[in-house]
């Protein structure tokens, strides 16, 4: 029998240790939170995604319902989407030309015509073309030349500062065939070739432009990215009447070395935060759980635990909704 833990006590140890602190100040953390009834798994989800938005994160959702999430690129499209890139291309501009010494606009509607370089130039009372070579300047240095940003990324995420800075017609066509090529709207490296990005984003690249979308995030002044990843349907038998995603025993291999490449390359990326929601099956099953892939149990499996107390800073947390109950695993 298995000790557990309340889903908002565990929620309380993930926002005063993790969130608010270790993971705002540059950490990175993949948390496994095994639940064992609905209530459970609803209140981690609701609990991360408020305690995401309170402190200033943006939170993208993954479900393995919908997503292919044995494959890397799907997982990145999925979060990309969720993202408000051209806002976030304005957050950098605004960082950028705060340090030039200009004084953003007060007011910036979204749907506003003006170019962004004349409105800072009308607010600092200069030529609109000084702006708009200084801050070119500024985005060659940051972004276009910013290392930790995947080559191609930087590429497309300097077209799309300089498409925010210049508006128009163009601008507008720049930011969508860029945000459709994160996304994955459009996969065709033709569609971006005019712009020097020469490399799909795909199974062998993705990770990249995961690991640079995290740090772009930063950049834009936010702490970080929580990922909610439901991998539940992992654990799902083939059955004829089911029309959702179906995994087959090498798909849900493939997935758990995924899930290891997360928490390996976790000394690369800074503000991550990830928490897997694979369900009570996870560990009972020992076909197409846990125990099915070694490489994966290594890192996150604890053989030895407390039968009353659970450690909730572990990398595996058992989370249950009644204080005291126990479960067999």
């Amino acid at each position: 029998m298995t000790a557990v833990i309340e889903p908002n006590v565990w929620l309380r140890f993930m926002e005063d240790e993790y969130l608010n602190s270790y993971i705002r100040n540059g950490g990175c953390s993949v948390k496994f939170a095994v639940t064992f009834d609905q209530q459970s798994v609803q209140c981690v989800r609701e609990g991360l995604l408020h305690i995401g938005e309170r402190l200033g994160y943006l939170v993208a959702r993954v479900s393995a319902n919908d997503t292919k999430i044995h494959m890397m690129d799907e997982i990145f499209f999925r979060a990309a989407e969720q993202l408000p890139w051209r806002a976030l291309s304005r957050q950098v501009i605004r960082t950028l030309a705060a340090q030039a010494g200009y004084a953003w606009p007060s007011t910036l509607p979204e749907t506003d015509e003006m170019p962004l370089a004349e409105r800072l130039a009308s607010a600092n009372n200069i030529d609109p073309q000084m702006v708009l070579l200084e801050l070119k300047k500024q985005i060659g240095q940051r972004v276009f030349k910013e290392r930790k940003l995947a080559k191609d990324f930087r590429v497309g995420m300097t077209h799309l500062c300089l498409a925010e800075l210049s508006g128009g017609q163009d601008g507008v066509l720049t930011a969508r065939v860029l945000t459709d090529w994160l996304t994955g709207r459009n996969r065709t490296i033709g569609a971006v070739k005019p712009y020097q990005i020469f490399r799909k984003v795909d199974r062998a690249t993705a990770r990249y432009f995961f690991e640079a979308m995290i740090q772009w995030v930063r950049l834009a002044g936010h702490p970080g990215i929580i990922l909610l990843m439901d991998s539940g349907r992992l654990m799902v038998p083939r059955d004829p009447q089911d029309r959702g995603f179906y995994y087959t025993k090498a798909a849900v291999l493939d997935a758990y070395e995924v899930l290891r490449e997360f928490i390996d390359g976790a000394g690369r990326v800074s503000g991550y935060f990830m928490a897997v929601l694979p369900g009570a099956a996870f560990l009972e099953d020992h076909s197409r759980g846990l125990s099915a892939y070694e490489a994966l149990k290594f890192r996150v499996f604890d053989e030895i635990r407390d039968r009353k107390l659970v450690n909730p800073m572990g990398s595996l947390v058992r989370i249950g909704s009644e204080s005291g109950r126990q479960y067999a695993d």
